[in-house]
């Protein structure tokens, strides 16, 4: 990936590869309730949002994608203003698909 101002940003061929299932058990946030907040640690940033890795009570983690109108209420100019690589984060899962290895999640309330 590339480096930009010391934080990964994502290639076009590694955000595609995240987006088709960027690893984890998927499986196990299915039954999650959208309501409760998860630990998440940012894995990359991209123009359109954060590939997040998400962290089960249990031990079981996935990564998936928080958009950027997922980040906050109001309009984000820099998303590198908002998130950083490594940033630990509370998100919520909204969503997930595992037959296409994908996982939607939010941090706004």
């Amino acid at each position: 990936p590339q480096q930009r101002g010391g934080q990964r940003r994502s290639s076009a061929a590694g955000v595609a590869r995240r987006a088709r299932g960027g690893g984890g058990d998927l499986a196990a946030f299915v039954w999650v309730d959208s309501s409760e907040w998860q630990i998440g640690r940012v894995d990359s940033v991209a123009r359109f949002g954060a590939f997040v890795e998400v962290t089960l009570p249990d031990g079981a983690a996935a990564t998936g994608l928080v958009h950027i109108s997922q980040i906050r209420d109001g309009f984000i100019e820099d998303i590198n203003d908002e998130l950083s690589v490594d940033q630990e984060v509370q998100v919520r899962v909204l969503g997930t698909n595992v037959d296409e290895g994908k996982m939607t999640l939010t941090m706004k309330s």
